[in-house]
């Protein structure tokens, strides 16, 4: 079980499924965030997989959702 994080807002635990070079793709926990960059069939940590800088180290968010 890991901590991971995107820049666009998603976070949570999860467990590594595989490691593809630069990247990890994981299985997220059903309680972790979906960033902006999830859609119903799409998930950046799961589809795509994560940095390996954005996985157990503290979230650095650089997407913000500006409301007025």
């Amino acid at each position: 079980m890991v901590y991971f994080w995107t820049g666009r807002r998603s976070h949570g635990y999860a467990v590594i499924r595989e490691i593809k070079g630069d990247h990890i793709l994981l299985d997220p926990e059903p309680d972790a965030v979906k960033g902006s960059h999830a859609t119903t069939n799409y998930w950046a940590p799961r589809d795509r997989g994560v940095l390996k800088h954005q996985v157990d180290t503290p979230p650095q968010f650089w997407y913000t959702i500006f409301q007025s």
